[in-house]
């Protein structure tokens, strides 16, 4: 071996230029180790990945250098290198290499990046929010997405300026600009105009215009969609309309209720035109009430007055029709469905014969079919069935038997009565102009950013107290007098420049100027030790996404931020504070991949599948982050919890016979394979793609956020595993085949253990004894309509026994997900490390360098010393050395 290394000693000195006047000569061991396993590779100009290993001293003083050996030592240590066709070295020859290097590192690594930090976007919007005082502003769609990197969308690296970026930070600039400071434009002067509205210009849920008639309306339900609204008309100013409405009753023999004595009611509700399409009534304005004479078909007119807001539409609802909801209650009330069922045996026999139709089925459809069947003589009247109630009542499906009922109910309604005509609207104004929440909001704005100038200051003092009190703000940290000077200078220049200007014209330039400024858009751009400012601005946009609030602003002020036990309470502070939502938010959305939910539908041929399943998931993932957090549980809840959340939504992902959409807490015994990151619904949907599962997809998402220890990427030409959805080959099958190959075989051995363990989840995290085998094809066009998920469920057939068991290198075996629960609880350290890593990327929008991952060791250890509680851990990444470097 030695003479092998004088060899390649002897060859590098007359290839390799010579090395800084400050390198060190490589000792013999570590220069033997090199010689016998990597510079076969690593040598000359062409070395992979441009790794060159073949001096034979190291240039400490030189930052590239210092790179590369870290790379050396993360390749060695996580035994990626040599490559598996290549000689091994034992396990003492790695530790001896690894042993001399890590000293060295550690003395010439350094804490920190020189990647300047920009705000991302979440950031970006919530500092507009936050320093001008509104809270509904919103960015452009056009406004392009960030980049992630690490595994986070806050990093410096991923956080690129482009010239479509710098265009919307102008044109956001501008907007803003103008929301604060809006420009003249004169008396507003209502001017009146007249809008007539037939019964075809009108839409609502369950009715509809007659043939050549009116708009009829059937349902009463509590939900403004079904109130019957305008469908080309919207306040165009905020002002006082005139409604004239021309209305009717209609009734006639054929109806299944008795005829009315009492008045219809009707009312007429206000929203924004594309807002609260499906809020309940009780949360939407109502602008009047009318009573309508029953009896009668003749027209009646009723006439109001009423308050439109800019962007508004007014609705026409009946407040007391028989196919009713219950308040605050939303959908079509149980008393009512129940009510018609009882009261009408055969309505009931044909609805249960029908089933819901084939898939399409119209609601005119549906009612000829019952009909048909009604008046057959063929329905059997003693069916037992027909003695209680359903037991399904909907749960997402719309072949439930509540639809059934709606469609029949809402067509004999239309068809017989009783129902409220519409004949016509007319609508004239504005009559008058009103100020409404909006312009008062924006003349807050205003009147807050200027402030209370003296009545006697000039134009250039009272830009300087304007500017004296944004630009800290804007900037986040004191500004020097000739700066803030620069901008008033700039304010008093255009007021110069152009006689008939404001001083608001002024401040408006220099607020755009101030808005594309780096100390605006970036954070920390200087390098070394973050001073208080930097230390308040990092800490409030890691736990809470804003800038600092008033208290953490003031302690910067004071220099008392970096007295680490003052940053410590500023932390548990945050924490404890509604703002934190937005840190649960953001690290849960990409710690546990929760944002990847999106944009992932699961094949209807599973189940019913809607977005309100998906926000369910979300949600359960944030709570429960959001308690271990808040309570200071111990890291190890993140894995066996004994507790989740749950709704009426989640029973079918996991059971259960939860009633309604709200959250609340739930408890089961620990030792199961549900709850925990390795058990969510959530995270197994992230790691698959809605079709089938994957164990390398899986695999690689917990070693990568669970363990820590993420794989290198792929090689570029060996081909990923298509799963076998028809049942002919088993997953072991197709994961053996591919780990043929040596190339792949090192990382599989590490990867697919981990996710076989997971098989018993489906891709939307239901447990699974068998493989589902898809018996139809995907239908993508039919997909889009509500109509075929009367077939959910009902596209797969029972297939192969799910095989979760995972096999570590080692020969032990980890026996399905609790098998992979007790694994990482035995590995815990190595999960808090990670998580420890997670947030500590997150918090300081840089990768981790050599000395970052030393700091994580003690990290770990302050955390563990105090009980090992999530937010202790938090705590020590705020007080960490890491932490407080850029």
């Amino acid at each position: 071996m030695q003479v092998l290394r004088a060899a390649v000693v002897a060859v590098a000195g007359a290839l390799v230029p010579p090395v800084a006047g400050a390198a060190e000569s490589i000792p013999d061991g570590p220069g033997e180790f090199l010689a016998g396993y990597c510079v076969g590779c690593h040598a000359g100009a062409g070395a992979p990945e441009g790794i060159r290993l073949d001096a034979g001293a190291i240039d400490w003083d030189s930052r590239q250098s210092v790179v590369q050996w870290e790379r050396v030592y993360g390749a060695v240590a996580e035994d990626r290198m040599p490559p598996a066709a290549a000689p091994s070295p034992t396990e003492s020859e790695r530790e001896r290499l690894l042993g001399w290097l890590e000293p060295q590192l550690t003395r010439h690594s350094a804490i920190g990046s020189a990647v300047p930090r920009r705000l991302n976007r979440e950031e970006y919007r919530n500092t507009i929010r936050g320093l001008f005082g509104i809270p509904d502003f919103a960015l452009p769609a056009a406004f392009p997405a960030d980049d992630s990197s690490n595994g986070f969308d806050n990093v410096g690296e991923g956080l690129i300026l482009s010239p479509p970026l710098m265009a919307q930070y102008l044109e956001v600039a501008n907007a803003v600009a103008d929301r604060v400071l809006p420009p003249v434009r004169g008396p507003a002067v209502a001017v009146p105009r007249r809008y007539s509205i037939g019964p075809v210009g009108l839409s609502t849920t369950g009715g509809g215009p007659v043939d050549n008639g009116p708009f009829r309306i059937v349902s009463s339900r509590n939900m403004a969609s079904a109130a019957a609204w305008p469908t080309h008309f919207e306040a165009a100013e905020s002002g006082l309309y005139r409604l004239e409405i021309q209305v009717a009753a209609f009734e006639s023999e054929g109806m299944f209720y008795e005829a009315r004595s009492e008045p219809f009611r009707i009312a007429v509700y206000a929203r924004p035109k594309t807002d609260q399409v499906y809020a309940a009534l009780g949360e939407i304005r109502q602008l009047a009430e009318f009573e309508i004479r029953p009896g009668t078909r003749e027209p009646q007119a009723l006439s109001a007055d009423v308050v439109l807001f800019r962007g508004e539409v007014f609705g026409i609802h009946w407040d007391d029709g028989p196919a009713h909801s219950d308040p605050p209650r939303r959908e079509l009330s149980r008393s009512f469905l129940a009510d018609r069922l009882e009261r009408d045996r055969l309505f009931y026999a044909a609805m249960l014969e029908f089933a819901g139709g084939p898939r399409g089925t119209t609601q005119v459809q549906a009612y000829e079919a019952m009909r048909a069947l009604m008046d057959s003589g063929t329905l059997d009247l003693s069916d037992p069935r027909l003695d209680k109630l359903p037991e399904v009542w909907g749960g997402g499906l719309s072949n439930a038997p509540h639809n059934w009922i709606k469609h029949f109910v809402y067509e004999e309604l239309h068809r017989f009565g009783p129902a409220i005509d519409i004949l016509g609207i007319d609508i004239e104004g504005p009559l008058r102009l009103v100020e409404d929440d909006e312009a008062r909001a924006r003349k807050e704005v205003t009147r807050r950013f200027l402030g209370n100038p003296r009545p006697d200051a000039s134009d250039r003092e009272r830009a300087k107290a304007v500017l004296g009190r944004f630009l800290p703000l804007a900037f986040r940290r004191s500004v020097p007098d000739d700066r803030i000077q620069a901008y008033v200078d700039l304010a008093a220049g255009h007021l110069a420049a152009n006689p008939a200007a404001r001083l608001e014209d002024g401040l408006h330039l220099a607020v755009r100027r101030a808005l594309v400024s780096p100390n605006f858009l970036y954070r920390g751009l200087r390098a070394g030790p973050l001073d208080d400012y930097d230390l308040a601005s990092r800490l409030s946009y890691f736990l809470a996404s804003a800038p600092p609030d008033e208290r953490l602003a003031g302690l910067a002020r004071e220099r008392s931020l970096s007295d680490p036990e003052a940053l410590a309470g500023e932390a548990r502070r945050l924490l404890a504070s509604p703002s934190s939502d937005a840190f649960v938010s953001s690290f849960t959305g990409q710690w546990l991949s929760t944002r990847l939910l999106r944009d992932i539908m699961p094949d209807p041929r599973l189940l019913f599948f809607a977005d309100s399943d998906r926000e369910a998931m979300i949600e359960e993932t944030e709570l429960f982050f959001a308690e271990i957090l808040r309570r200071n549980l111990p890291v190890a809840t993140f894995v066996d919890p004994g507790f989740s959340y749950r709704s009426a939504r989640l029973n079918k992902f996991y059971g259960g016979d939860l009633q309604g959409p709200e959250m609340r807490r739930v408890t089961f015994e620990r030792g199961g394979p549900h709850g925990g990151i390795l058990g969510l619904a959530s995270t197994m949907m992230a790691t698959a793609n809605g079709v089938d599962t994957h164990p390398v997809l899986r695999g690689v998402w917990v070693l990568e956020n669970v363990l820590g220890t993420p794989p290198p990427e792929p090689p570029p030409d060996v081909p990923a595993i298509a799963p076998d959805t028809s049942g002919a080959t088993t997953m072991r099958d197709q994961l053996a085949a591919h780990r043929a190959d040596a190339s792949c075989a090192r990382c599989h051995d590490l990867i697919d253990p981990l996710g076989m363990a997971l098989e018993n989840f489906d891709p939307v995290g239901r447990w699974r004894d068998h493989y589902p085998v898809y018996t139809r094809p995907f239908d993508g066009a039919a997909a889009l309509e509500e109509e075929f998920y009367s077939t959910v469920g009902k596209g797969t057939s029972q297939g192969p026994v799910v095989d979760s068991v995972g096999f570590l290198a080692n020969g032990s075996r980890i026996l399905g997900p609790v098998g992979l629960k007790r694994y990482v609880l035995e590995e815990l350290d190595t999960f808090s490390r990670c998580l420890a890593g997670k947030l500590l990327v997150y918090a300081t929008g840089r990768p981790l360098g050599f000395r970052d991952e030393r700091v994580l060791d003690a990290i770990v250890s302050t955390a563990k010393a105090k009980g090992n509680g999530f937010r202790d851990l938090v705590v020590a990444v705020v007080q960490s050395e890491s932490f407080r470097i850029r």
